[in-house]
């Protein structure tokens, strides 16, 4: 079983999203996840890139410029990906900040929602260290 946001996870959840059939953007969009105070890692980075082919998931620093940049701690990464919190709330009280053009993002929903299911099966798997 993968830790949330290994080396590992990261691959499984690049093949993951590479085989969602139906994932795609007219217009590439990249977003940029940035998780804090990781145990035993850090900080995370990663990109998910979406484009008229499908999507990608970069892990590490990237070269590209990121349309949109997610950052947050893992405490709250954590609570998001089980579903025990909306990414809205934690918006709201200041856990995770938006960087970049957000509107960029809200054209990308549809696309960026479809990635959902195409995740589900690397959820069910995933453990999640404790902080």
């Amino acid at each position: 079983m993968p830790e949330f946001l290994s080396e590992i996870w990261l691959r499984d959840l690049d093949r993951s999203v590479q085989a969602a059939a139906g994932v795609s953007a007219p217009a590439a969009i990249v977003i940029e996840q940035v998780v804090h105070d990781v145990p035993g890692r850090g900080e995370v980075r990663y990109q998910l890139r979406v484009d008229a082919g499908g999507a990608r998931v970069i892990a590490g620093e990237s070269t590209v410029r990121a349309d949109v940049r997610l950052t947050t701690d893992y405490g709250t990464a954590v609570a998001i990906a089980r579903g025990e919190e909306n990414a809205q709330i934690a918006l709201a009280h200041g856990r995770l900040r938006l960087g970049g053009n957000i509107d960029t993002l809200v054209r990308s929903a549809s696309a960026l929602g479809a990635l959902d299911d195409a995740t589900a099966g690397l959820r069910g798997e995933t453990t999640y260290p404790s902080p």
